[in-house]
């Protein structure tokens, strides 16, 4: 996965490039650095996974997954529910995320302590995510705190508090996040590019939401996204790290064996499918820059319809970031984009396939032309070569293997991929990923970007406006003819 709606980059699978809505709070400084453990071969990746990952489903349905790695003694311990985005609709847009930031604002431990207070008392760092399938809570701590931090996620989900004073608060700092967020024009142009590329279905992509819809929140309406998805066969409690597995599933009998099961909130609440998009559309963004940035954004496959497409996506998307790769030759190198990336989100819902590109005003005619011959192309086998294929899943494999060296922070990786996904989709990700062809691209490329509809964005500033849209007008009405 190379882009999504999450705030870190990397080389990990499911470390995409946008930035996720993020309460940002820390309760210490650095923890201290990590030590780089031994990195297992490729050919031996699916069989480390397996010896390190530990899985076990509690009664009521929670599920907890243990990762150990003694290089250092720090652990992440992470809460993953299933909702976020994807269970709102038009009235409630970004109450998920304002939902994510009440927790930790209402929490009180038995001596009336923040959250923040006993996060300080256990060294530890912390924060909190929404994105469009998925929230998370999560600790990074000494391992000597491991059973307290268990603890103090267990009442964090369990036992919220909304308060209408605290509330009140918390809204404004939301949609200050937004304002923010806002400023920035290429976050405007991909919201704008996204709201045209979703149609009816944006409210369930949207997860920074809307103003009216977090002004009109109220404690009655969190209280009923706490009981709704807020229950343990809804959830996964992750711990990464120096850990004893045997400990941490007692401490998570202990902390959360008595939540209450319910049933499956999606199957009352089931999350509508996706619209399609239907035709070609295009925007000019104007904003204070000085170079034009170019989004295109297909619709892609979904993970749980169409699994072996998502492999295809991830390789073409390693294959095309390569700067030795001919299309970084033909569209960089010449000199008509100063950069191109091509990427994919795995999602359950429909995941996202944007280009982004930034070039001049006097290269955009070109650049775009140039831009589309090589989607087109890609469309037939002989665009692809099977050693960039061989090369791009080794990359991707290289990239997880990394990963499994920072152990504390694995704890993401696992409940990322175990949300939208499910664990044995990335426990068996590098070897899936060695089984695409150069026909399995081709026919990715024919399903969902050769000739398909999309969404091109253009940001400029004022002054280059008119222009671009005339410009636009014209490619658009060429594309269409081929």
């Amino acid at each position: 996965m190379s882009l999504a709606a999450v705030s870190e980059t990397g080389g990990a699978p499911r470390r995409p490039v946008r930035p996720w809505v993020r309460l940002a709070v820390s309760a210490a400084a650095a923890l201290g650095t990590l030590l780089v453990a031994p990195r297992a071969p490729a050919s031996a990746q699916q069989t480390t996974l397996d010896r390190i990952t530990h899985e076990r489903t509690l009664a009521n349905g929670l599920q907890v997954i243990v990762v150990e790695n003694h290089a250092v003694p720090l652990a992440t311990v992470e809460v993953v529910v299933k909702t976020g985005a994807m269970a709102q609709d038009s009235s409630d847009q970004g109450v998920p995320h304002l939902f994510e930031h009440m927790l930790f604002t209402g929490y009180r431990a038995l001596n009336d302590e923040t959250f923040a207070q006993q996060a300080s008392e256990l060294h530890a760092s912390y924060n909190g995510t929404t994105s469009e399938e998925r929230v998370t809570y999560y600790l990074t701590v000494p391992s000597t705190n491991v059973d307290r931090a268990v603890a103090m996620l267990a009442t964090l989900v369990r036992e919220p508090r909304f308060a209408v004073d605290e509330l009140n608060r918390e809204r404004f700092v939301v949609l200050n996040e937004m304002g923010r967020d806002l400023s920035d024009p290429r976050e405007h142009l991909e919201r704008e590019v996204d709201f045209n590329l979703w149609g009816t279905g944006w409210p369930r992509k949207n997860t920074l939401g809307e103003t009216v819809a977090l002004l009109a929140a109220s404690p009655s309406h969190l209280t009923e996204i706490f009981h709704r998805y807020y229950v343990p066969n809804n959830a996964a409690l992750v711990v990464t790290g120096d850990v004893n597995t045997a400990k941490v599933f007692e401490w998570a009998q202990s902390r959360f064996g008595g939540w209450k099961r319910t049933p499956d909130p999606y199957v009352a609440h089931p999350v509508p499918p996706m619209p399609k998009l239907d035709s070609v559309r295009s925007l000019v963004v104007i904003g204070d820059v000085s170079d034009v940035t170019v989004e295109v954004a297909w619709q892609g496959p979904s993970v749980t319809v169409n699994r072996g497409d998502t492999y295809s996506a991830d390789v073409l998307s390693q294959m095309l970031s390569d700067e030795q790769s001919e299309f970084q030759k033909r569209l960089v190198e010449s000199g008509l984009f100063q950069s191109a990336d091509l990427g994919y989100e795995t999602l359950a819902h429909v995941g996202p396939i944007h280009f982004f590109g930034t070039t001049t005003l006097p290269n955009l005619a070109a650049a775009l032309t140039v831009l589309q011959a090589e989607v087109t192309q890609m469309g037939s086998a002989d665009y692809f070569e099977p050693e960039e294929l061989r090369i791009a899943a080794k990359q991707r494999r290289v990239a997880q293997s990394f990963d499994l060296e920072l152990a504390a922070a694995m704890a993401s990786e696992y409940a990322d991929w175990w949300a939208s996904a499910g664990l044995d989709y990335y426990m068996s990700y590098g070897d899936s990923l060695s089984t695409r062809t150069p026909a399995d691209l081709a026919q990715f490329a024919q399903r969902y970007l050769s000739g398909r509809p999309y969404v091109i964005g253009v940001l400029a500033k004022q002054a280059d406006a008119p222009s671009i849209a005339r410009m636009l007008q014209q490619y658009v009405a060429m594309t269409e003819e081929k």
